[in-house]
């Protein structure tokens, strides 16, 4: 099996750089956990199928741009550029998934979990402090 996308390791993208190139340069899936792109599935934790119409779609409409504008110099649209102008049609017309609401039982315990983590963070900065006082005071005591 391939190894995922998302398990490789930064040394690990340098050195296989080609590898990875030639995989998302024509993607054909999308995950839905990382939004990762891939030419296939087996790289992907959570792949999706990319909607091959979208692409379609974005073919025409450079058609109808390229009638209006006559812009016959500009080269036309490689199938990866049209696959992430697909992917990201599909990303803006997703919906919008509502943050959840906080209820004031909620924030009185984010507020009281604040107020206990404020309260550690100043004691552990206190100790801090007594260390270096007793370090420095150690240091002193060997320069004699």
């Amino acid at each position: 099996m391939a190894k995922s996308l998302c398990k490789y390791r930064r040394v690990e993208i340098a050195d296989k750089f080609a590898v990875i190139s030639k995989i998302v340069s024509e993607p054909q899936f999308v995950c839905s956990s990382c939004a990762r792109v891939a030419s296939d599935k087996a790289y992907l934790c959570k792949p999706s199928a990319l909607k091959v119409r979208k692409a379609v779609k974005a073919e025409s409409a450079v058609a109808e741009d390229d009638k209006l504008h006559n812009v016959g110099d500009h080269p036309a649209l490689t199938p990866a550029a049209q696959a992430h102008l697909a992917a990201i049609d599909l990303i803006e017309h997703e919906e919008i998934v509502a943050r959840p609401t906080v209820t004031k039982k909620q924030a009185k315990q984010l507020k009281k979990l604040a107020k206990k983590k404020h309260k550690k963070l100043k004691k552990a900065a206190k100790a801090v402090q007594r260390y270096d006082k007793a370090l420095q005071k150690a240091k002193d005591a060997l320069r004699l």
